[in-house]
């Protein structure tokens, strides 16, 4: 997919460092996380990632911009995902190309995918300090879902959002 400037592609061991980088930078300069919070290491494990799960990346050319990953329902990386739905997880724009449209091709990108396998519906979990990219769910259609939502950790609540896609 190509927004202006901005393409998404499948991620590549070559951009598992820049990943790995604005992933936290994007977490722990929005204020999301500390930057001694031990997700932050889970959130720099690109390669686990990878090998479990699908990560997209948003680049303008050989920069990366964002990312996201993908899981299918009951699937490893998934959290709340039920079969026949795909789940996004740790969508990030890097701070600087905030703004820019990166975090609506990242998700523009996951919904194309989810409707070309056949997916009942999209899943996701955030964080209430994630108020942009609330706005952004909700633009494309996500919902409020409570009865969906998960505290992974004691004090951790995530917000479920749901999109029907049939």
């Amino acid at each position: 997919m190509r927004t202006s400037t901005i393409t998404v592609r499948a991620v590549g061991p070559d951009d598992f460092e820049a990943v790995a980088d604005l992933t936290a930078r994007a977490y722990v300069d929005g204020g999301h996380l500390s930057a001694d919070d031990g997700y932050v290491r889970k959130l720099r494990d690109v390669a686990d990632r990878a090998r479990r799960a699908e990560l997209l990346v948003a680049v303008e050319g050989d920069r990366v911009l964002g990312s996201v990953t993908l899981a299918r329902g009951e699937g490893d990386y998934a959290n709340i995902a039920r079969r026949g739905e795909m789940e996004f997880r740790m969508l990030a724009v890097a701070p600087e190309a905030s703004g820019r449209g990166v975090g609506r091709a990242l998700v523009q990108a996951v919904v194309d995918r989810a409707r070309v396998e056949g997916h009942e519906r999209i899943v996701l979990t955030s964080q209430a300090s994630m108020t942009v990219a609330h706005g952004l769910y909700e633009r494309f259609g996500f919902r409020r879902t409570p009865d969906r939502d998960w505290e992974p950790e004691p004090g951790l609540h995530l917000m479920a959002y749901v999109l029907d896609l049939g």
